[in-house]
């Protein structure tokens, strides 16, 4: 090698060493922290008052409420204006039509109807009380008859008339009122984005409540429901305690087949996710009648998308605190 191909060669490897240096030394990915499986209980207790959020990422419950300080949840969230009622209470609603407000006087020609559990809330009890109009809603100006069940003493809360004046994005405005005209108000419901629904009592001339937690800090919500069975070409229903999901920002999949620790996170391309509220519902556990035993399918799987968008497998494994009172259920978990 002459002179001059030595002196390039030096010069090349001066340059490349000179170059390395500008540049920071890669530093390897670690793979996120997935951890062990953990246990949670959610004490509800046997009397079943309290509604719990909870979250898998944080792992506790983020925010509780009786569940029968309120009567209607308006949804905050997306171009709807649904109105759901506390199903944790019982209550139903009878649709009298487009009529005179003050002339519904009593329940003569009422047909109630309870909100299922589905999502479609199209044929739930209040349902689609309005006709599209750009961001507002304007009103079929029916009256609507609402059975407000019962608090948590099983004291029944009585019967009011209510009337959807109009809603926009920023809020509901309704009508509302004893059968027998008495305590007529009239009340404007704020729209938060950030929430679901926004909660509301017909108590005091009406009583707007934030209850939720907003829609990113939650995934399950438990509490009492409505249930329903099949019984003479009809469903009947009853009381049932189990969970609802965040179906705006979560999703969620139920398997029965695959053992619990074989689920691992390249199993979820091949499951069908559900955003349907109700999803999970009541069913991951069986009641025996003689004795009221209930005892948690632990053969049934969950799989859930959170709202961070993590996988976690979850399944159910007592209802029984450890001094044997119902009303505790208890789930293991594990981010996948």
């Amino acid at each position: 090698m002459n002179n001059i191909n030595a002196a390039i060669v030096i010069l090349l490897m001066l340059s490349a060493l000179f170059l390395s240096s500008c540049f920071e030394n890669e530093v390897p990915v670690k793979p996120f922290p997935r951890g062990d499986v953990k246990v949670t209980v959610i004490p509800m207790t046997s009397d079943y008052t309290n509604q719990f959020y909870y979250s898998f990422e944080k792992n506790q419950i983020v925010k509780e409420n009786r569940y029968d300080i309120w009567d209607l949840a308006f949804q905050c969230y997306g171009e709807d204006f649904y109105i759901l009622l506390n199903g944790a209470k019982f209550m139903e609603a009878a649709d009298m039509g487009q009529i005179d407000f003050e002339s519904v006087k009593d329940r003569n020609n009422a047909n109630f109807k309870y909100d299922s559990t589905n999502g479609g809330f199209d044929d739930y009890a209040i349902g689609k009380w309005w006709t599209a109009s750009g961001d507002s809603a304007i009103s079929k100006n029916h009256v609507y008859i609402v059975n407000r069940g019962r608090d948590n003493n099983s004291k029944k809360m009585g019967y009011v008339k209510m009337q959807i004046i109009s809603a926009d994005k920023l809020f509901f405005t309704v009508r509302f009122a004893d059968l027998d005209g008495k305590n007529d108000n009239t009340v404007n419901i704020l729209r938060k984005s950030d929430l679901n629904y926004m909660m509301f009592s017909f108590n005091d001339s009406g009583i707007i409540l934030e209850l939720e937690p907003p829609k990113s800090e939650w995934d399950i919500e438990f509490t009492r429901m409505i249930g329903f069975l099949p019984f003479e070409n009809s469903l009947l229903p009853y009381g049932v305690t189990g969970i609802m999901i965040n179906h705006t920002s979560t999703e969620v999949y139920k398997d029965s087949v695959v053992k619990f620790a074989d689920i691992q996170l390249s199993d979820v391309e091949n499951f069908t996710f559900s955003q349907n509220p109700g999803y999970i519902g009541h069913d991951w556990k069986n009641f025996e009648l003689n004795g009221e035993v209930y005892t948690p399918k632990i053969y049934m799987n969950f799989v859930f998308k959170d709202t961070y968008g993590f996988y976690w497998k979850f399944r159910f494994v007592d209802f029984y605190s450890e001094e044997g009172q119902r009303g505790y259920p208890k789930f293991e978990f594990k981010k996948l």
